[in-house]
């Protein structure tokens, strides 16, 4: 080996060294600086479309999966969306379908010093607390990478139920029948009815007590948008649930109200 190669090699090895020892003794790092992270959440019902202001909005929070800690909390509000976009034309991939128009969302803005798994959890429609469906979905978050377009989408299954008659704070009368009215919605708002966007498979109305169905009956279709008739029997005084249950097994929706009424002679 030449001299001149020997000086090269040695020349590189203290270089490596040095390079090394710079290295090792540099500074430490310093702490992330908090980013704003902003974050679109899209709440839609199963096979309909937005849940928005129709029905109360629905509440959406995100917390820290790893400590519980609530990052941010609000109203998922605004319409429906549009119905074409949603539910009409055929979707090409990565393309937004719940952006368009006044279309219900909630965006938050959260602060992050680091890479971070959240939980993002809605519950609602918010105007039927007794039928407030809930789903959620966890996910990791990084400092300053907004999620923005169609967002965190989640998706609720269900219906809500109006009872429309009989009136349940008046007593009624024992051994006689009654007429039962329901409104049976998608959780959107989206109206129901035989052969249209969104159906119902059947929609029964039934009274409880102690836990045993005592009377049953089917509410059809009665040709005004949404809503279900029929008529049950009254049985002996006394108090009882009255339940309107409503069910499309094929599409996983159910739907069901329970009013408390009395029954006298």
């Amino acid at each position: 080996m030449t001299a001149s190669i020997r000086s090269f090699i040695a020349a590189a090895a203290l270089a490596a060294l040095a390079g090394c020892a710079s290295f090792g003794s540099g500074k430490s790092p310093s702490p992330q600086s908090p980013t704003a992270t902003r974050i679109v959440t899209h709440v839609v019902t199963h096979d309909a479309k937005l849940i928005g202001s129709a029905v109360g909005g629905v509440r959406v929070s995100i917390r820290d999966a790893a400590t519980g800690r609530l990052l941010a909390e609000g109203r998922h509000e605004g319409g429906t969306g549009d119905t074409r976009r949603i539910m009409q034309e055929p979707r090409k991939r990565g393309e937004d379908v719940f952006t368009a128009g006044d279309g219900a969302r909630y965006v938050a803005t959260i602060t992050l010093t680091e890479p971070t798994m959240v939980d993002v959890t809605a519950e609602g429609p918010l105007n039927y607390p007794d039928q407030m469906a809930r789903a959620s979905k966890r996910l990791w978050l990084f400092p300053g990478r907004d999620v923005t377009g169609d967002g965190v989408v989640l998706e609720m299954h269900g219906y809500v139920i109006d009872l429309l008659a009989p009136d349940t704070t008046a007593a009624l009368r024992a051994s006689s029948r009654v007429p039962v009215r329901a409104r049976v919605r998608m959780l959107c708002s989206c109206p129901t009815q035989p052969g249209g966007m969104w159906e119902v498979g059947d929609v029964v109305a039934r009274l409880v007590r102690d836990g045993m169905v005592v009377r049953e009956g089917k509410l059809a279709y009665a040709g005004e948008g949404s809503t279900y008739a029929g008529e049950i029997e009254l049985p002996a005084e006394g108090r009882y649930a009255l339940e309107i249950l409503a069910a499309n097994p094929g599409a996983a929706t159910f739907g069901m109200v329970r009013r408390w009424v009395n029954v006298a002679r």
